[in-house]
C-alpha cells in the first residue's frame, strides 16, 4: 500500500520486489570490482571471469534504471529525483551507497528513532565511501609514473584522511584520474561533516526536549501533591476547630453533633 492508502503503483510493485536483490547486486558488483583491483596477480583467468561479472551486474544496473524510469509517474524527471542511481550507472562501485536514500526517506533527526536510524546510515556510508575512494585511487595511481599510492594500505589511509578533510599530505595522487577521485572525496567529506553535526544537534536537541518535559511532569506532579497536602491540612483544621467548638457547647450554625458511636473513645471533659 502507498502512503495515502492507494493501491500500490507499478513502480511501487516493482520497487518492493527488486530493492533488496539490487543492493545484494550491489554489494556483489562492489566485492568484485576490489578483488579486480586489489588483487593484481590473480590469474588472467580469474581476473577475467570477475570483469564479466561485472559487466553482466552493470547491465542490470542499467536495465534497472531503465524500467525504473518507465514506470514511474514522474518519466523522466525520475533520473533527476534519484541521483544515486544514476550515478550507479555511470559509477556502478558507488551502487552501495543507496543506503544514504534513508536520508530522504522520512527520518527525522531531531527523533530518538530518526537519530539511531541516522547514526546507521552516517557510519555504514562512510566505511562504504573510504573503502571505495580508496579502490578507486589505487586504481588510478598505481604503476603511475611518480606515483605514491601503490597499494591498498597506502590508499585506504589516504581515503581516510582525504573524506575526514585531514590531508596530511604524505600521499597525494598524481594523475588526473586520481585528483579527480580526491576532489570528490574531499567534497564528500564536507558534506559528511555537516550531516553528522546536524545528527548530533538533533539528538542533543532531543534529550534537551526530553529532559524540559520529564522535569515538567515533575513539577506538575510536585504541584498535585503540594496542593492536596494543603487542601487536606484545610479540612483536618476545619475538622479540628468544630470538634473544639461542639466541646465548649458552640456548635457551629448548621453543624449538629452526631452521636457518639458504641465502642468510640469519650472525649475528654
Amino acid at each position: 500500500m502507498s502512503e495515502t492508502g492507494a493501491l500500490p503503483t507499478k513502480y511501487d510493485r516493482y520497487a518492493n520486489k527488486f530493492d533488496v536483490p539490487m543492493l545484494v547486486l550491489a554489494f556483489v558488483f562492489l566485492v568484485v570490482w576490489s578483488t579486480r583491483i586489489i588483487g593484481q596477480d590473480l590469474p588472467g583467468g580469474v581476473r577475467g571471469t570477475l570483469i564479466v561479472i561485472q559487466g553482466w551486474v552493470w547491465l542490470a544496473f542499467i536495465a534497472d534504471i531503465i524500467i525504473r524510469t518507465v514506470l514511474s509517474e514522474k518519466s523522466w524527471k525520475y533520473l533527476w529525483t534519484h541521483p544515486i542511481d544514476v550515478i550507479a550507472v555511470l559509477l556502478p562501485p558507488a551502487r552501495p551507497l543507496k543506503i544514504l536514500t534513508v536520508f530522504g526517506s522520512g527520518t527525522v533527526l531531531a527523533s530518538k528513532k530518526g537519530a539511531v536510524q541516522s547514526s546507521q546510515a552516517i557510519g555504514i556510508s562512510l566505511l562504504l565511501l573510504i573503502w571505495i575512494g580508496a579502490v578507486s585511487i589505487l586504481s588510478a595511481e598505481r604503476g603511475a609514473v611518480g606515483a605514491q599510492i601503490e597499494n591498498f594500505g597506502d590508499a585506504i589511509w589516504w581515503a581516510l584522511v582525504t573524506i575526514t578533510t585531514v590531508g596530511y599530505g604524505d600521499f597525494a595522487p598524481v594523475t588526473t584520474e586520481g585528483r579527480l577521485v580526491a576532489t570528490v572525496m574531499m567534497f564528500i567529506g564536507i558534506a559528511l561533516i555537516g550531516v553528522v553535526t546536524a545528527s548530533v544537534a538533533g539528538w542533543v536537541v532531543s534529550l534537551t526536549s526530553n529532559k524540559a518535559a520529564e522535569d515538567a511532569e515533575q513539577d506538575e506532579e510536585v504541584r498535585d501533591h503540594r496542593d492536596d497536602a494543603m487542601a487536606q491540612r484545610v479540612v483536618d483544621l476545619e475538622a479540628k476547630i468544630d470538634r473544639l467548638l461542639e466541646l465548649q457547647g458552640e456548635a457551629p450554625p448548621g453543624k449538629q453533633s452526631q452521636p457518639r458511636r458504641p465502642g468510640a473513645p469519650t472525649e475528654p471533659e
